[in-house]
């Protein structure tokens, strides 16, 4: 509870750095604020997938270790992509490319991963066992189990 109370603690404050990169979006303090609340952010929400998911605590048993696996990669990967934008404007790369548009182009590209993702497990989501309409009496009768079949 903690953890999920953390995660929506940041989630709230997020307006407010906002505000002041939207204010002051050249000062590299300001991007700096605006970047560490998001790692914040991103780590809360870390150590909350973290926790949902060891010993399935808060998962769906059915959920395959793969695709915990893979929510851990991109759970982590929001704090490593925010620890990078933060290097560079620590190195004065703002001078060059904004950072902010470089975050726009971080925040994208996962929103082009998670559709593909979507896209890849839309077929694994629609073949359950005992859904298709060709499978036969015998199919049917291993589906309910032992001693489930029709007539028993």
């Amino acid at each position: 509870m903690w953890l999920a109370l953390l995660q929506l603690l940041c989630v709230a404050f997020l307006p407010f750095p906002t505000s002041v990169v939207g204010e002051h979006a050249s000062d590299p303090v300001a991007q700096q604020f605006y970047f560490g609340i998001l790692l914040v952010t991103g780590l809360a929400m870390w150590a909350l997938w973290w926790y949902m998911s060891s010993g399935r605590r808060l998962v769906d048993p059915d959920l395959g270790p793969r695709t915990i696996r893979r929510h851990h990669l991109l759970s982590a990967g929001v704090p490593a992509a925010v620890v990078s934008l933060i290097v560079l404007v620590a190195s004065g790369a703002g001078r060059f490319v904004s950072p902010l548009l470089l975050a726009y182009l971080v925040a994208f590209g996962y929103v082009v991963l998670g559709v593909i993702e979507g896209r890849e497990s839309l077929p694994a989501a629609v073949e359950q066992p005992g859904g298709s309409d060709d499978a036969g009496p015998q199919d049917e009768a291993e589906s309910k189990g032992p001693g489930r079949a029709s007539g028993r």
